[in-house]
């Protein structure tokens, strides 16, 4: 007798730059950039944005010892602003592995650490009660989790440096999270072979490409570091990748904005959906 195994991907924060709560964004969330993926009896949370806080009452919930991996993409604040409130990390008995990039001659540890000095915030860092362990990674790097999860990472094009994640379940399904990048004027060669064949991909679509490009009285985008939902399409259908998750919407989308780029985008690619906060993924093996 088999146990099936469980890959399940959850939206807890969906925005950039910063949370903006209000009746127009109640049904696709205004919290920032969170996902968690739980695959068996493994934990791994995507970026500790404000979502995170939502992903904290439901652990606590659970009523037993948490241990996850927190990989960080880069360390702006809209992906690292809801950890000083990730009440798990205050609980004698649960295990955190932060994983994330150094920048500018600071190690990723001091990084997290310098935004809970206590002219940031009132508890710093050292005095969290659970054990949190750091570890450093880069582009191109392996991240064992154990014998049938593994993590690979992916340069960015984003202002001063992000990670793309990969994470592969048995060499058989695989999730990517790919937010914070910038497309240029052809396809990515090294994104498309990173998420070649993924089952989904949640890819940063902050802006339409008109909003990009400075069309129709917009004002151009180039050089702030994201892309569209357009250049999404492109990358998934070059790598022969599946599900498209449109992510990181911007601070100045409403939702009904939000299910008008999703119809379009719809049109264009079937297996395309915008991100929204307790949207929730299952991936199974096929038998």
């Amino acid at each position: 007798m088999t146990t099936e195994s469980k890959f399940i991907i959850k939206f807890w924060g969906v925005r950039g730059s910063r949370p903006v709560p209000g009746k127009e964004t109640l049904i696709f969330g205004g919290n920032t950039s969170c996902v968690s993926i739980e695959i068996d009896d493994k934990l791994i949370i995507l970026d500790a944005g404000t979502g995170i806080c939502n992903l904290a009452a439901e652990l606590t919930k659970r009523h037993e010892k948490i241990k996850a991996h927190i990989f960080i993409t880069h360390t702006h604040w809209d992906h690292i602003q809801g950890f000083p409130f990730f009440t798990p990390a205050f609980t004698k008995g649960n295990e955190f592995v932060l994983c994330g990039q150094n920048k500018m001659n600071h190690t990723f540890l001091n990084l997290i650490k310098g935004q809970m000095i206590y002219e940031h915030f009132p508890v710093q860092l050292d005095e969290m009660g659970a054990k949190i362990s750091f570890l450093e990674v880069d582009y191109n790097d392996q991240i064992v989790i154990n014998e049938n999860i593994i993590v690979y990472t992916e340069k960015n094009n984003h202002p001063g440096g992000s990670i793309s994640y990969k994470i592969e379940y048995k060499g058989k399904l695989s999730c990517c999270y790919i937010t914070d990048t910038e497309h240029g004027q052809y396809v990515d060669e090294h994104l498309k072979k990173f998420i070649k064949g993924a089952d989904v991909v949640i890819y940063d679509a902050n802006y339409t490409d008109d909003e990009y490009n400075g069309n129709n009285g917009f004002e151009p985008k180039k050089g702030w570091g994201h892309s569209t939902w357009q250049e999404g399409i492109k990358l998934v259908e070059a790598a022969g990748a599946k599900d498209l998750i449109l992510f990181h919407h911007a601070t100045h989308r409403t939702d009904d904005e939000i299910f008008s780029i999703e119809k379009e985008a719809r049109k264009r690619y079937k297996r395309c959906f915008a991100a929204a906060e307790g949207m929730v993924i299952e991936l199974k093996e096929a038998w």
